[in-house]
């Protein structure tokens, strides 16, 4: 500043306008930069793409290569969720809350890599890819009812990578909604054009009750008789403290800090493939591995894995596959965000081994993992498929970012259908009325929580709503969507002799007696208090 210049005012007001001329300034230049080709030869509308989990640029260019791209939803879509949140919740009978494979009508498919060969240059392969890439997109685009998927083509061709490596494709689903994480396109690309084996992976059963578990697994081994399909999750009660089999209210999973195999879901996995492989690959140092965990007890806190080769990959360029290559069994873990890829192989390690978070696109690149000096686990970002999928269920089942979601009261609203939530919740409503909405659902909580706003202290129904999503997501409050004649053959499943199966599998058999806190946990802020709550046992009382 001159010397003798007096300093002026600057107020709020400018600095907010002088951000946003900041901000329409890098708009704009990243318009300019689509529209000279950069996303291919330019005629795909890329302005109303929205980009989640985008990093500030720096001298790192590839930093945002892996971000997630999504369709951006108009105004008019806002505004007409937004009045929804606001009506009278009228409960579903749990015969409508019955599914089919019937999000994935038959004019959608996946993108699949273009045709290649060894006398392309790596430019000649992506450009061919782009141009393949921006014509899909643009046949898709056509399609009123599609819903959001995945837009980056780089993390595409890390899908088309990891299933040209892999012997065997396993394909996660998460058991509170398996239907809608599963496309029939997918297996038939894997099963009838690339001739491989495929896994279908009922993940997370420790968040369901046995007797749907079962009924999922018939209803996929009716419609689809070439998968080979198994049960699994990656936090039975020995790697859970304090495990709760409460049927009402909110439930409490604290995962412990260090995990032990997951020896039972192992075990079956391993099954699996040996009876895909047979004699071409060995597998006894597998299941030795798993022998061991299985038998041998052991405190957590001092358990000692041997250490493992961890490669971690980016070459997403030429491979010709060698089924079995060096007597090497490589599987690919494919999945939707927030299946729980990432914590299934850590898993079937017995330590932590991947990065977990429940922020979709945190798994940026394929990753490939020597389980046993024979086996390699190959996992794959998490992508979301072209579908028809509603985004309200896109949003719980953590394919959509909660932290991106701009009006999240619709959610609430399809959440509230399907399960009491004020008797769950146990809130009160903030008008002492008998009727529902979803913003009372969401004004009630944050008075219980006591979220209120910084300025005016009003009721913060966004950030209410915003934790209910995440405890829905991370299952402390559970909705599942069921198969086609649930409601009919439900007594049937209950009494079905795999029910011990899958309490086998939850590792429910070597449940203890544990003195556990009251307090249940309400959401992932909650845990940073984790180191300052009351111990487990309470202290005997002073005489």
């Amino acid at each position: 500043m001159p010397q003798g210049t007096r300093k002026k005012a600057f107020s709020g007001k400018a600095k907010k306008q002088q951000l946003q001329a900041k901000k329409q300034r890098q708009n704009s230049a990243l318009n300019s930069c689509h529209s000279r080709g950069d996303e291919g030869n330019g005629e795909f509308e890329y302005n109303a793409i929205q980009k989640i989990n985008k990093q500030p640029k720096d001298d790192n260019s590839s930093k945002n290569r892996y971000a997630l791209q999504f369709f951006q939803e108009s105004k008019e879509e806002l505004m007409k969720r937004k009045e929804l949140g606001r009506s009278t919740i009228e409960p579903l009978s749990l015969k409508d809350q019955e599914v089919s494979d019937n999000y994935f009508p038959p004019e959608i498919d996946m993108p699949k890599r273009p045709p290649w060969d060894f006398n392309m240059s790596k430019d000649q392969l992506e450009l061919r890819e782009q141009r393949y890439f921006t014509e899909y997109l643009k046949n898709v685009g056509k399609l009123s009812a599609i819903s959001y998927f995945e837009l980056n083509i780089e993390t595409w061709r890390q899908l088309w990578r990891v299933l040209e490596i892999s012997d065997v494709l396993l394909i996660i689903v998460d058991i509170r909604f398996p239907v809608l994480m599963f496309p029939p396109y997918l297996y038939d690309h894997v099963t009838n054009e690339l001739k491989k084996d495929m896994i279908l992976v009922l993940n997370k059963v420790d968040l369901a009750p046995p007797a749907l578990v079962v009924a999922w697994k018939e209803y996929f081994r009716t419609m689809y008789p070439k998968l080979h399909i198994l049960m699994f999750t990656s936090y039975p009660t020995y790697n859970l403290r304090g495990n709760r089999n409460e049927t009402e209210g909110l439930k409490q999973r604290r995962r412990k800090g260090k995990l032990k195999m997951a020896a039972e879901g192992a075990q079956k996995l391993l099954d699996a493939c040996k009876e895909i492989v047979g004699d071409n690959v060995d597998l006894s140092c597998w299941h030795d591995k798993i022998e061991e965990e299985m038998q041998i007890e052991f405190d957590l806190d001092d358990a000692d894995h041997k250490d493992n080769v961890i490669i971690e990959k980016e070459d997403t360029s030429y491979f010709k596959h060698e089924r079995y290559k060096n007597g090497v069994l490589t599987i690919g873990c494919i999945g939707t965000p927030n299946v729980g890829k990432s914590s299934l192989m850590n898993a079937l390690m017995g330590k932590k081994v991947v990065s977990v978070s429940r922020t979709p696109g945190h798994t940026k690149h394929f990753q490939t993992i020597f389980l046993t000096k024979n086996v390699c686990l190959c996992d794959c970002p998490g992508l979301v498929f072209p579908s028809t999928v509603p985004k309200q269920l896109q949003i719980l089942m953590g394919s959509f970012p909660i932290a991106q979601v701009r009006e999240p009261y619709s959610t609430i609203r399809f959440l509230a259908e399907r399960l009491d939530l004020p008797k769950i919740l146990k809130i009160q409503h903030p008008d002492n009325d008998d009727t529902w909405s979803a913003m009372d659902i969401c004004d009630g909580w944050a008075a219980k929580r006591n979220f209120v706003t910084a300025r005016a202290a009003r009721l913060d129904s966004y950030r209410a709503a915003n934790s209910l999503l995440r405890m829905t997501l991370e299952g402390k409050i559970c909705m599942y969507v069921y198969p086609p004649n649930w409601t009919d053959k439900k007594d049937k499943w209950e009494n079905h002799s795999e029910v011990e199966l899958v309490r086998w599998i939850q590792a429910r058999n070597k449940e203890h007696d544990v003195n556990e806190l009251e307090k249940v946990y309400t959401s992932s802020e909650d845990k940073r208090k984790e180191n300052r709550m009351i111990p487990t046992v309470p202290p005997a009382k002073s005489q």
